[in-house]
């Protein structure tokens, strides 16, 4: 990375392509691609070497619907194939938008999108508890009837019930120097799309997938200081993080340092199933001096990086 450019990693939320209620549809998922990434404005240009990262949770819901259906018809696929699958689905309607854009700019990048592989603990105890949520949103009798055939289901942050899976911590990158490479040739990444693809590394280096999904604001942080990026943007439904959400004293965290963000969820302003990640994500980037995360919608993002929307997590004092 040559000292004129910057490295940014930017994360899309899997829920925000299609709106709530309504179905996920090839069609509608690039409408939504291209109206979130057209707000990236300046982060298109080639003075910045862009990561862009996606999450996967309805696609990879679906997937498993389908897998069910072919019981019987079609070879099984596991977890972890089915998030390298959205990893190809989602990298393509990222990449083909992101090249239609850096165009329309004047400015045409090279895309890659990149299966990407994240190591984790297969002792990780969130195999025993699984609670990271996939697919879409059921009633209580629809949950009611998953949990009969054997799924695990869990109210998702008020909006319904979804099934969820194990979510192990990410550890490591294992294709962060590619990611690097492409980085410093130019090229746009798509990378680390739905957390990656959970693996964990033999005694004899060889690597095995594992059947979970990890999150992807958590692999992102790790992504982005591995690279060495120094802003990290999560891209999500709501315009800013809250404390008190849900209630009448419910009012935008602007500014924040790490130790302020894990006070703030010791506290219980953070759902563990929506927020929670984003900000503990947010909070672990933004340990290094000269790193900051920021965390808003959209169509926030411009004035979210000039400081007067969306939340913004720094360490040092003096940058806030």
């Amino acid at each position: 990375m040559t000292s004129s450019r910057r490295r940014v990693v930017v994360v899309l939320g899997g829920n925000a392509f299609a709106p709530p209620g309504a179905p996920l549809t090839m069609a509608g998922q690039f409408r939504f691609a291209h109206e979130a990434l057209a707000t990236l404005g300046p982060l298109l240009d080639r003075d910045v070497e862009l990561v862009v990262g996606h999450g996967n949770g309805p696609q990879v819901g679906h997937m498993l619907v389908r897998v069910e259906e072919a019981l019987g018809k079609a070879y099984a696929l596991p977890l972890e194939v089915c998030v390298a699958e959205s990893e190809g689905e989602l990298g393509y309607v990222l990449a083909q938008t992101l090249g239609n854009l850096s165009r329309e700019r004047g400015a045409p990048r090279p895309i890659a999108s990149l299966l990407t592989q994240v190591e984790v603990d297969p002792a990780d105890p969130a195999f025993g508890r699984p609670d990271k949520p996939v697919g879409p949103f059921y009633d209580a009798a629809q949950a009611d009837a998953l949990r009969a055939k054997g799924f695990a289901v869990k109210e998702d942050a008020g909006r319904g019930f979804r099934r969820v899976v194990p979510s192990p911590e990410p550890r490591a990158i294992v294709d962060v120097e590619i990611v690097s490479g492409l980085l410093s040739m130019g090229a746009i990444v798509v990378a680390a799309g739905g957390g990656g693809i959970p693996v964990t590394r033999a005694p004899d280096g060889t690597l095995h997938g594992l059947d979970a999904v990890i999150d992807k604001d958590l692999t992102a942080a790790v992504l982005a200081q591995a690279i060495g990026a120094e802003l990290l943007v999560i891209l999500t439904a709501i315009d800013a993080a809250y404390l008190d959400h849900g209630t009448d004293r419910r009012r935008p965290l602007r500014r924040a340092s790490p130790a302020e963000v894990r006070a703030h969820a010791a506290e219980g302003h953070f759902a563990p199933g929506s927020m929670g990640p984003k900000m503990e994500a947010a909070a672990r980037f933004a340990s290094r001096a000269g790193c900051r995360a920021v965390i808003c919608d959209p169509p926030s993002l411009a004035e979210a990086l000039a400081g007067r929307a969306g939340t913004s997590v720094v360490e040092d004092a003096e940058a806030r």
